[in-house]
């Protein structure tokens, strides 16, 4: 009997840990997404409190940046680490001044216009500009039917603005373009890191990009003359919030997801994405949610799950 359990536990060990790996990448992935997708009704509640795009990028960044710079001084104890550094840094620095800051002030400045839902909905379409550019600069031919999946996605999209334009006005054409411009840019710099986190890592990429943005960022606000003391206390909250919690741990939850989870796992559970913004949109901001949003997100949903199984 003894000998019988003892060649039995190791059998059940070596079943049971890939799975609870598997579920704790999960339980990871879906906590980042979370956390990413409540970014948007923060933003919103921060214009509330007389927010604009620099001072809130600027208190993200305060909040934000003194973490990821501790985070890199811990990975630099290791020499493969320093070595990378020195090879990959001005470049890691530059990418991610694109995808960081660029493509954030894009998007910030878009919520000035538009709903939150609508938001997160757009920038959900940065799958369809990797395609195109893709196809366009990398010759990568797209997987038949991907373009039918791309027109769905915005035509879910116009459903959504057509709605927004009669109870917001046509600023919600101004919010949309910058946010699909955000989109644009974030999409480029996903297929400009793709080979360089490969190379020197995702923490450290991560680190060196959010830090030199958030330099960036700070430079910006100390020229426009940006007081963060002067600011309303709940705005400063609010901005230490996005730097923390919709910054800071949901991009560690997704590193550590990515370790333990396929990209495909990965990609499907930030399709759940929107619909928490929406959730947390109608409950905190009051947005309407229509018949409009209702058909919107799912030809959007559907398009890009589309878009990344035929990218399979």
């Amino acid at each position: 009997m003894t000998s019988s359990n003892s060649n039995n536990n190791p059998v059940n060990e070596s079943v049971s840990s890939p799975h609870a790996e598997l579920n704790k990448g999960i339980v990871y992935a879906l906590i980042g997404t979370a956390l990413f997708s409540i970014k948007p009704v923060f933003i919103k509640l921060a214009y509330q409190y007389g927010g604009d795009a620099v001072s809130i990028m600027s208190l993200r960044a305060i909040s934000s940046v003194p973490i990821y710079i501790v985070m890199m001084m811990w990975l630099l104890r290791k020499i493969e680490h320093r070595d990378n550094l020195k090879r990959y840094g001005l470049t890691a620095s530059a990418i991610g001044v694109l995808g960081y800051y660029v493509a954030s002030y894009l998007d910030i400045a878009a919520m000035a216009h538009i709903s939150a839902q609508l938001e997160r909905l757009l920038i959900f379409l940065f799958p369809s500009f990797v395609v195109l550019i893709s196809w366009l600069v990398l010759k990568q031919k797209p997987a038949q039917g991907t373009f039918k999946a791309i027109a769905l996605g915005y035509i879910g999209i116009a459903f959504i603005v057509f709605h927004d334009l009669g109870s917001m006005g046509n600023n919600v054409l101004l919010g949309s373009g910058l946010a699909i411009a955000s989109a644009f840019v974030f999409a480029c710099y996903l297929i400009m890191s793709k080979k360089l986190i490969t190379q020197m890592g995702s923490q450290l990429f991560t680190c060196i990009g959010m830090g030199s943005a958030g330099i960036i960022i700070l430079i910006q606000s100390q020229w426009q003359g940006v007081n963060v003391i002067d600011l309303d206390p709940m705005l400063i909250l609010l901005g230490i919030a996005l730097g923390i919690f919709c910054t800071v741990l949901p991009s560690f939850f997704v590193a550590a997801a990515m370790q333990k989870l396929n990209p495909s796992l990965l990609s499907l559970t930030s399709n759940v994405g929107p619909a928490i913004t929406s959730v947390f949109a109608i409950t905190l901001l009051n947005e309407p949610f229509t018949f409009y949003h209702a058909i919107g997100m799912l030809f959007v949903v559907y398009s890009v799950i589309s878009m990344k199984k035929k990218g399979q």
